[in-house]
């Protein structure tokens, strides 16, 4: 019942934070261009791209997280990967446009020609926004428990940001001709952030699409934990990838030839509930079992991981 509270909060906090995303960035949008803000149109895209991300926390609540079926045998974990990499080449793509109208205006501000700065209605669609971005960050402050602090430090970096657009538009206020081309190089700056968090999130996406293996260090870890089984000899191919937020992991191991099929059963089967107690029920495993030349090693059941 408790889980089923946090879950059904989280989902809601998952909409607002969706539905704020989406106002932010259409309101970004209108303001920058009515209020010729170039750092004003980079933040919109920002705000698509945490669009974007609370997007995927929603699919993995609710269409990722559905069990495997007849015709999806390992669930459908990868229709969140599939919508991050299309939101990654839509971000991918505003951050160069975003980059172009910066540059454009650096490069006219260095031959000494003449551009308009931003209008007071920017200055006031930033501070708002900000405003709005706070609010939302202290009503799901109580959701930041030890295993979630990660986003909240997130929500704190888009603060930062937040600020950072604030300045960087309220210094073409102040006197002074060279200021007024502070909103232009802030657009670039967050432009080139933006092109870099796209290709990551790009790359995340091509990477779990194509079925890489996971990082040295995870399958590290699943080897020792196949060694460290009793009646386990060694442990030889290691395929291993990633669903969604679970992962598949196909293992082949070796017990001593002598072993009866129950008893290799139950290897396995100690196999592969130290594998879900390390990485989740949602794991996916597949333990292939050869013989090994070793000499004859007992092997007795003992208590299964809790």
């Amino acid at each position: 019942m408790k889980a089923d509270y946090k879950l059904d909060k989280a989902r809601s906090v998952s909409y607002t934070k969706l539905a704020l995303s989406f106002l932010l960035t259409v309101f970004k949008l209108l303001a920058g261009f009515f209020g010729n803000s170039t750092l004003l149109l980079a933040d919109a895209v920002r705000s698509f791209s945490e669009f974007v991300n609370e997007s995927v926390k929603l699919l993995d609540l609710s269409i990722a997280n559905k069990p495997e079926d007849k015709s999806h045998n390992y669930g459908h974990g990868k229709i969140a990967t599939l919508c991050l990499g299309g939101g990654a080449c839509v971000l991918l793509f505003a951050g160069f446009h975003t980059f172009s109208l910066g540059s454009e205006q650096l490069l006219m501000f260095i031959q000494g020609k003449e551009s308009e700065g931003p209008e007071t209605i920017a200055l006031f669609a930033a501070i708002s926004a900000f405003v709005s971005r706070y609010n939302i960050f202290a009503e799901s402050y109580e959701l930041q428990t030890s295993k979630t602090s990660s986003k909240g430090r997130i929500h704190i970096k888009g603060l930062f940001a937040s600020g950072f657009i604030i300045l960087g538009i309220g210094i073409t206020f102040l006197p002074g001709r060279s200021l007024g081309i502070a909103d232009s190089l802030a657009a670039v700056l967050l432009s080139i952030y933006l092109l870099w968090t796209s290709g990551r999130l790009l790359y995340k996406a091509a990477d779990e699409l194509i079925e890489a293996s996971l990082d040295e260090e995870t399958n590290r870890k699943i080897r020792e934990i196949i060694n460290e089984t009793e009646g386990v000899t060694g442990s030889r191919e290691l395929k291993t990838r990633r669903i969604g937020k679970g992962i598949a992991i196909n293992a082949c191991i070796t017990v001593h030839s002598s072993l009866s099929i129950r008893e290799t059963s139950e290897i396995t089967n100690l196999v592969e509930e130290s594998l879900k107690v390390a990485f989740g029920e949602s794991a996916y495993t597949l333990i292939k079992v050869e013989p090994s030349p070793l000499k004859n090693l007992s092997f007795q059941n003992r208590s299964r991981p809790s």
